[in-house]
């Protein structure tokens, strides 16, 4: 499966068995099971504008597939054999951020339809709209406040539904219930011992590790969230110095709101708040259900999901009932007015919830870095309370005075903060963490071993982008129009949105500067020379075009003279796949610079330092906007209903894990079916024994296909994967362990544009790392080298690996697995340096210092054709290294 076009193939050895009905050629040519583009593709065409919709609904839900990958950087345990999956740390903290960012989106919609919406309706110049919008709102009953939020609160619960329908609709088309094939995995008839790796456990792709319950969890969350605005806004309207939260915790507000005679909107709004708070807490207490493939294990979590589904769908019900009550008395409550005519619930809450998801981001750095759990909670709470302490000492109004206790609380957040900080540095330096290895092992994880609060504050970002852009844009079309009195502006004054996206769409053009100015550097450090990358050979080339760079010298890359033109051609492609190799410190520093402008757009008066620049960040923004929407429209006339493909490639391989609306994932789907094409063709020549009960024949068939894993057969199959591929057939090959002992001795695997080591390898350590792959692992890339595996490639060619945490498995790795009894492993992977995808799964080491190294060169020159071409991460399969691997390949599963 891989980013454009990817496959995952399975070829037999010994026999090719095309046209046998049990072979894993079925259907496909050259005995190939194309996979590519599943995630990317549903149902056929429908018609543009219904299109448009779903791929907006599909761009909302990209902050949650983030928030979902973000659960899998974690440190996941290992795991017992039929047991219950074992989450380990931060995954509770993960699902409460999930919630945040549903709520999120609900401030958002909120903000256009709840404040925005009510301001027109009370002759704001909203300009753009038409007259029967003024006309419908100025008819009894909707010329009341009141019946106009109720009305109006109908649009943030309906695009939260739309998004939640889009999600499940995908989910019950991609996930499918391949319950047998799932019990199969990872041995039904086998009994394990000792700890498993997460990819060998019975359960690992079974379900997701959230399903219904917390899904009504999120839908009961968003209705008691618009109930609580509802009621926030009745009952703090009468106040002036209730709109603003510099003024907020005045007593004047609050005695004002304290005298209030309205009872139902008291009595709605606790009943609300104390509602959220269960949600967010049921949310975080509800442990992960997944069976484990033990009968009496899976009765009782199979129990235990009936009673969550019970108590959450009362949840959901109840949370109904506080809404439409809510809405009941401001409909019938009478008349109300708001002193500065926004909506209420919506100045502060958005400002309020963002802080608390940015602390969780902040705590997540140090999830995987052993920084106890209970510190960092500790430590960001009070800098979160600390800072909106000094955040309401903010001035109310454009030449206030901001309050005494302004800097000296934003001090005291900023130290607690930073205690927090030099924790996730220094604590895998403290005495307790190195008990648990070097803290040299972080170099062979991504960011540093900081991925889960990397990837949370991505998803943050995402998500407040979208928001930001939402509001803002909707702000900016409802007054582009021509007030009716011909004047400037309009006469009931200017719309204003709640001011975290105003401050937020101020600072975001210059996040995109700053990014765009470390882009540009980078690569004209890179780009100003033709460098001499250190390169595999190619066994069997047709043309080595240029010399092979065994090892850099004295720490410096060589520069190329050539004046060959097909030379300079491949070496201009070395050069932009290098480039393109820097990912993983470009997302680090774009994460760095979303937390600093999440922070600003908190901190700072929109008053005292915005307002100045207005005027400055509206064509940035709609610049930006524009290129969204282009990708959205370019999608929709396509009738694809994801946009950004590769994005939805990473994103939805592993289970959803932490938001239930994220999209679904197709390894569920694939990795059965790939699995049981192997064990079918490795097994369809044995027949049950007559005289068999159909239970017997299922026992006896599953008994088979063990133990024609490791026995010699007549028939054997090599998968050849490619790109995201090799991430589905080592998914695959985990589920085929025969039992603790043996190894596989029919199946090999072949490779060739993988991520395994670099990306997949660095960023799940525990799936796919060097323990659990038996290979080498991986140091960063370097930003300021012409080769940003500089360092990596001189630890290779010295022999030098890099320390990796060992996980504590007793089942073997996946070399171990693929190791045949003469020594040789049946793995092969090709790889070039003009692959911008592609990378060795194991070492940068020229393999001819080992004939039975796993990585090999494939050549660089493109397959022939009339046109000169550079090979890149496309056409493997058409060089002769690819036949060369395949052929040893099945060499090394025959000499058993």
């Amino acid at each position: 499966m891989g980013a454009g076009t990817g496959s995952a193939g399975a070829r037999s050895g010994r026999d090719t068995g095309h046209g046998r009905p049990g072979g894993p050629a079925a259907g496909c040519p050259d005995g190939g099971l194309l996979l590519g583009r599943l995630a990317r593709y549903g149902s056929g065409p429908l018609l543009f504008v219904g299109q448009l919709f779903v791929q907006l609904a599909w761009l909302l839900l990209a902050p949650f597939g983030l928030a979902n990958t973000a659960y899998w950087t974690r440190r996941i345990p290992t795991q017992r054999p039929g047991g219950e999956w074992e989450s380990g740390v931060g995954g509770a903290s993960l699902r409460i951020f999930a919630l945040g960012l549903t709520l999120l989106y609900v401030c958002a919609l909120g903000s256009v339809s709840l404040d925005l919406g009510v301001q027109c309706a009370n002759g704001r110049a909203c300009t753009a709209l038409p007259g029967a919008f003024h006309d419908f709102f100025a008819g009894a009953p909707l010329s009341w406040r009141g019946p106009q939020l109720a009305l109006l609160s109908l649009v943030p619960i309906g695009g939260v539904l739309l998004l939640f329908l889009v999600a499940r609709r995908a989910r019950t088309r991609y996930e499918a219930a391949i319950f047998d094939a799932a019990d199969r995995m990872g041995g039904r008839g086998v009994q394990r011992t000792g700890r498993l790796r997460p990819l060998a456990s019975e359960g690992f792709w079974r379900t997701a590790r959230v399903g219904s319950p917390t899904e009504r969890l999120h839908l009961a969350a968003t209705f008691l969230l618009v109930a609580l605005l509802l009621s926030w806004d009745r009952i703090f309207a009468g106040t002036a110095s209730c709109v603003k939260l510099q003024t907020f915790v005045s007593g004047e507000c609050l005695g004002g709101a304290a005298s209030s005679s309205d009872v139902l909107a008291k009595v709605g709004g606790l009943v609300a708040a104390a509602g959220l708070v269960v949600t967010v807490i049921l949310v975080g207490v509800l442990a992960e259900t997944t069976s484990a493939g033990d009968a009496a294990v899976d009765e009782f979590l199979r129990d235990r999901l009936r009673t969550r589904g019970t108590v959450t769908a009362w949840v959901l019900i109840a949370a109904v009932a506080v809404y439409v009550f809510v809405g009941a008395s401001l409909w019938f409550g009478g008349d109300y007015a708001a002193e500065s005519g926004t909506f209420l619930g919506l100045a502060t809450a958005p400002s309020i919830l963002l802080g608390v998801l940015v602390a969780i981001c902040v705590s997540a750095l140090g999830w995987r870095r052993g920084v106890p759990h209970w510190l960092s909670i500790t430590l960001m709470t009070v800098a979160g309370l600390t800072f909106l302490g000094g955040v309401a000492q903010n001035p109310p109004t454009q030449n206030g005075s901001p309050g005494p206790l302004r800097l000296p609380l934003f001090a005291i957040a900023a130290v607690f903060t930073a205690v927090q900080l030099i924790l996730v540095w220094w604590w895998p330096r403290s005495r307790s963490a190195r008990r648990s290895g070097p803290p040299e092992r972080f170099r062979a994880e991504g960011w540093a071993g900081m991925g889960p609060g990397i990837l949370m504050l991505l998803s943050l970002g995402a998500a407040m982008i979208l928001s930001t852009l939402l509001v803002l844009g909707v702000q900016g079309w409802l007054v582009s129009g021509s007030p009716p009195c011909g004047c400037a502006t309009g006469p009931a004054g200017t719309l204003r949105p709640p001011i975290v996206y105003h401050n937020f769409g101020d600072v975001l053009p210059f996040i995109a500067l700053a990014l765009a100015i470390v882009g540009i550097v980078v690569a004209l450090a890179v780009l100003r020379w033709m460098p001499l990358l250190t390169t595999p050979r190619t066994r069997g080339g047709r043309r080595p075009l240029l010399e092979q760079v065994d090892s850099y010298s004295d720490g410096r890359i060589a520069a190329s003279t050539t004046v060959d033109r097909l030379a300079l051609k491949i070496l201009r492609a070395r050069r932009l796949a290098a480039l393109v190799h820097r990912g993983e410190p470009i997302l680090g520093i774009l994460a760095g610079l979303l937390a600093v402008g999440f922070v600003v757009a908190l901190a700072v008066s929109y008053s005292v330092a915005f307002r100045t620049i207005d005027g400055l960040v509206g064509p940035a923004l709609t610049a930006i906007a524009a290129a969204i929407l282009l990708v959205v429209v370019e999608n929709a006339l396509t009738a694809k209903e994801r946009p950004i493909s590769v994005l939805w490639d990473l994103m939805c391989f592993l289970p959803r894990a932490g938001h239930p609306f994220g999209p679904p994932c197709y390894a569920e789907r694939v990795v059965p079916e790939l699995r049981d094409r192997v064990t079918d063709w490795l097994t369809h020549d044995l027949r049950p024994p007559d005289g068999l009960t159909l239970a017997e024949q299922l026992e006896w068939r599953d008994r088979r296909e063990e133990e024609a894993l490791a026995e010699e057969r007549p028939f054997s199959v090599v998968l050849s994967a490619h790109s995201l591929g090799a991430v589905l057939a080592v998914s695959t090959l985990f589920t085929l362990r025969p039992d603790d002992a043996e190894r596989l001795r029919n199946v090999a695997l072949l490779t060739y544009g993988s991520q395994l080591r670099v990306y997949f390898g660095r960023f799940f350590p525990e799936l796919f790392g060097p323990d659990a792959l038996g290979t080498l692992g991986a140091r960063r890339p370097l930003l300021a080298k012409a080769d940003p595996w500089f360092t990596q490639v001189e630890l290779d060619q010295d022999g030098d690996p890099v320390v990796v945490d060992a996980s504590g498995a007793t089942d073997p790795s996946l070399v171990d697995l693929l190791t045949q009894p003469d020594g040789s492993v049946a793995w092969i992977n090709l790889w070039r340096r003009t692959d911008y995808l592609g990378f060795p799964v194991n070492s940068y080491r020229l393999e001819d210092q080992r004939p039975d190294d796993i990585d090999r060169g494939a050549d660089e020159f493109g397959p022939p054709r009339y046109l000169v071409k550079v090979a890149t991460h496309p056409d493997y399969q058409s060089a002769p290294q690819y036949r060369t691997a395949l052929l040893d390949l099945i060499a090394r599963v025959r000499n058993r």
